[in-house]
């Protein structure tokens, strides 16, 4: 179930979205250009109507603080659409730009093939954070598993190694707690575990670290968030 966001021109238009889009299951939300901004980030598409009343300036502006502000499809559709004005639509970030009179089914089909392509794309990233075993993470770090990095500080996007991505992960999926040495070992090279003696466990999980640290913490011989746990291991404090 996807929901879709209207500016409507007047009621007779809403409906013929609702006729249209209930055929394809969504659930249909109509606002005002007013009350759009405090809805849309439930949306999974806005659809703005062009009218007299909301015109090139105000459709730009609406397209930019949309935007700027959320992750929503938006689709614009005009009973006077000009090449111009549809141009300026699309550099502004609109998804789709469409003739009201002649192109809303197929504007409708558009927006339809795009959101199931997102929906997947979605999962995809949702089946990625299974792979590695990762619990969603909000605060001074985030990974985003698709790129093997971590954002700091909700800033700055730092580039991992697998395996120091690998690391990181099982540290945030036991934030606050100890973990071992070999317990980080065991969970990042698996298929070498019984094969590598304690010493050398250590000396690659401490070396990784080492590596972590140079790259996430503003001063790596003073780190806040990757602390060591004397004789034991690592944890992370966020």
């Amino acid at each position: 179930m996807y929901n879709i966001g209207i500016i409507p021109t007047n009621e007779t238009v809403t409906d013929t979205y609702k006729n249209q889009l209930n055929n394809t299951s969504y659930h249909i939300h109509i606002f005002s250009a007013d009350e759009v901004l405090s809805g849309a980030y439930l949306m999974d598409a806005l659809i703005i109507e062009e009218t007299s009343a909301l015109n090139l300036k105000n459709t730009c502006e609406l397209i930019l603080e949309i935007r700027r502000n959320f992750k929503a499809l938006i689709w614009v559709v005009s009973q006077n659409l000009s090449k111009t004005s549809k141009m300026v639509y699309l550099q502004l970030g609109a998804d789709g730009v469409a003739d009201k009179e002649i192109e809303q089914e197929e504007s409708i089909l558009q927006l339809s093939n795009l959101l199931k392509r997102v929906k997947e794309k979605t999962i995809g990233d949702e089946s990625e954070r299974d792979r590695f075993d990762i619990k969603p993470s909000e605060g001074a770090l985030d990974l985003v598993p698709e790129n093997l990095s971590v954002i700091v500080e909700g800033n700055t996007e730092v580039c991992l190694t697998k395996l120091e991505f690998q690391i990181i992960s099982y540290l945030i999926n036991h934030n606050g707690k100890a973990v071992t040495y070999e317990e980080i070992y065991q969970h990042v090279w698996k298929d070498d575990y019984n094969n590598c003696q304690e010493g050398n466990k250590q000396y690659r999980v401490s070396n990784l670290i080492f590596h972590l640290r140079k790259k996430l913490e503003k001063d790596s011989t003073k780190p806040e968030y990757i602390k060591t746990i004397r004789s034991k291991g690592y944890m992370l404090d966020l």
